[in-house]
């Protein structure tokens, strides 16, 4: 075989493996480049350690790249500089979606709270007959649980996993008593509020909370399922009826 076809089997080996090297290049300098927004703006963010990942992916990456150029032009470990990076590859490929960082810590920490809210607030009501009328009632409300429950069912926790230069955010809850529906509009820009609608006999309630559908965001946008633009928002309702049908 001449040079030449060696040299271009040489090239062809090092373009086809290095593209399996390309996805930690990829989301580590996303990552690095959240981390910098994150310390030279005011943006809000998903807690993550992004620098650290970020530090870990860019340096497989590179050593993925490394083992495909050595094991292209060397011709060493018979081939086992390639099968370890097309691996490494496709284990970050796949790993990639659940590991964003607002899929990772937000969503199932906010999920969690909503669906708390869903489930406490029927106990809240089957013991005083209507819903809190206002943030210390639904406080409470979220630590009160039957006894079946105990060491079981947590009650959500007060911090939320956004923060802001470098501050943790807790959850907030903005209570709207005399209200006839769930507030979707003129929503704060911090993540985390909840916004607790109420009607004037406290009989129905409606639940909305601002969230972050990206790692970081100048802005939060109502929360909706699975963080996904695409999807409606997420809203918790009961009225008494629901719980007083279900008795019968």
């Amino acid at each position: 075989m001449s040079s030449l076809n060696r040299k271009s089997i040489r090239v062809l080996l090092t373009l086809f493996f290095g593209i399996f090297a390309l996805p930690e290049l990829i989301f580590g300098t996303y990552l690095f480049a959240c981390w910098i927004r994150i310390h030279t703006t005011s943006v809000y963010y998903v807690e993550y350690p992004y620098l650290a990942s970020a530090s870990i992916l860019i340096a497989v990456g590179l050593l993925s790249l490394f083992g495909v150029v050595y094991g292209a032009w060397r011709r060493s470990f018979f081939g086992l500089l390639f099968a370890a990076t097309v691996m490494l590859g496709l284990v970050t490929m796949v790993a990639i979606p659940d590991a964003i960082p607002h899929v990772m810590r937000s969503m199932p920490s906010d999920s969690n709270y909503l669906s708390a809210v869903g489930s406490f607030f029927r106990v809240w009501y089957e013991a005083h007959h209507s819903f809190p009328k206002d943030g210390p009632e639904f406080i409470e409300a979220l630590k009160t649980g039957p006894v079946a429950w105990q060491y079981r069912v947590k009650s959500p926790p007060s911090m939320s996993f956004y923060s802001q230069n470098g501050v943790r955010l807790p959850y907030q809850v903005v209570v709207i008593n005399n209200a006839s529906g769930p507030r979707f509009d003129n929503l704060s820009d911090r993540p985390g509020v909840i916004y607790y609608s109420v009607t004037s006999d406290r009989q129905q309630f409606w639940v909305t909370m601002t969230g972050l559908g990206t790692d970081v965001s100048e802005r939060a946008t109502i929360k909706k399922a699975a963080d996904q633009p695409h999807e409606k928002p997420w809203l918790i309702t009961a009225a008494a009826k629901d719980y007083l049908s279900r008795k019968q």
